[in-house]
């Protein structure tokens, strides 16, 4: 006796909701929408962006910044090894998944689309509250008092042979490697003193005070990151500070107080780089006192062999010591081995990210130190390089 076959009904699958999605994109877009008009806003008037980045960004990566610190390794570098591959794994299960299962495909879709959209939209507002913003503020030369005008020839010069003189000053009787390159120790030391310099310069300097502690965090990767010619990464929306620790050693300290810099909302590469090279002067350890010296003095002696290639050749021939020669050169040895087409790409789109961000020079806009250096010298506050200007 044969009996008649049941026809098994599939289960049902339930219609997925979308209110939660698009509740989810509604907020992240409200209060991207809120920051993009402020930042606009405050494009136009900088006493918003100062009010922001005194009553607003610093309490908020006060806080932020606090856990991220406490993990010894860089979060940034493990997203880009781990987490890229992760999300295009889960592109690549999503999309099969969709293909597989017909059953409400197009709302499926469409709810996948808002969740994804939402997460870039509050990603953006991390990024505007976190360093956007801080684009907008007045310019450091302002809050310092610093007098910013066209200078001469003569004064390029004068302020590179200071900064050398200073440098080499400064050089002396620092650790060395077997190849009498400037030897900085571990880095657990340039963490633990990261911040010290900005507590000293704070004091002559208020503009500087920040409660932001942003630890730097070395790369381990880091001579595969110096193919794109990359030397520190601010991460904004996890407040972090990344550094290059393939690169020789005698810049990394100015490296990390660059990064920190951003860190306590200097935004502009210019005002970045200047109140980082302040902490490194004002830092009671000479080893970051030499690396702000030789970072400011190759950024004024660019801007010398820019206008007089002759005078600054002499300056170098005729300031500079053997062990700060001997750096330099290591340093050029290092960064030569990395010419490649993937740093003539990461240049590029950093000078477009830069432009992107209202500094219209792009890439060039790391000159603009020079001019708030040259400024510097001339207040009574540079006391690193008093002994150097009264000497012959």
């Amino acid at each position: 006796m044969i009996k008649k076959k049941k026809h098994k009904k599939h289960p049902q699958v339930a219609r997925p909701r979308l209110t939660g999605s698009l509740v989810f994109f509604s907020i992240a877009g409200l209060l991207t929408l809120i920051l993009l008009i402020v930042r606009a806003m405050a494009s136009r008037n900088p006493a918003i962006s100062d009010f922001f980045v005194d009553y607003i960004f610093k309490p908020l990566a006060t806080i932020w910044t606090w856990p991220v610190s406490l993990i010894p390794f860089s979060l940034t570098e493990l997203f880009v090894v781990a987490g890229i591959p992760a999300l295009i794994a889960l592109l690549i299960y999503g999309i099969v998944r969709l293909i597989r299962n017909s059953a409400h495909r197009g709302r499926r879709a469409v709810r996948t689309i808002v969740v994804v959209a939402g997460t870039a939209l509050l990603m953006l507002s991390l990024f505007i509250v976190f360093h956007g913003m801080n684009y907008a503020r007045s310019p450091l030369a302002d809050s310092l008092g610093l007098d910013i005008r066209e200078r001469s020839v003569d004064e390029l010069d004068d302020a590179a042979r200071m900064l050398a003189r200073a440098a080499v000053e400064v050089r002396e009787g620092l650790p060395e490697d077997e190849d009498g390159v400037l030897s900085m120790g571990s880095l657990n030391h340039i963490q633990n003193t990261a911040f010290e310099g900005w507590e000293e310069a704070s004091v002559v300097w208020p503009s500087l005070q920040s409660s932001v502690r942003a630890k730097p965090k070395g790369v381990l990767l880091s001579h595969y990151w110096s193919y794109t010619n990359i030397v520190g990464l601010y991460m904004p929306l996890l407040v972090e500070t990344n550094i290059n620790i393939d690169q020789p050693d005698f810049m990394i300290p100015a490296t990390a107080a660059h990064e920190i810099a951003h860190s306590r909302g200097f935004a502009r590469e210019g005002d970045g780089d200047f109140a980082s090279l302040l902490s490194c002067f004002h830092h009671p350890d000479p080893v970051w006192q030499y690396s702000g010296l030789i970072s400011a003095w190759k950024s004024v002696g660019n801007r010398l062999w820019a206008e007089d290639r002759d005078r600054w050749n002499l300056a170098y021939v005729e300031e500079l010591s053997p062990a700060v020669i001997r750096d330099l050169n290591a340093e050029s040895a290092y960064w030569k081995a990395f010419e490649t087409e993937i740093a003539v790409v990461s240049e590029k789109i950093n000078d477009a990210y830069l432009k992107a961000n209202q500094e219209e020079d792009g890439v060039k806009s790391y000159g603009a130190v020079v001019d708030l250096l040259l400024a510097w010298i001339e207040t009574p506050n540079a006391t690193i390089l008093q002994a150097a200007a009264h000497t012959d």
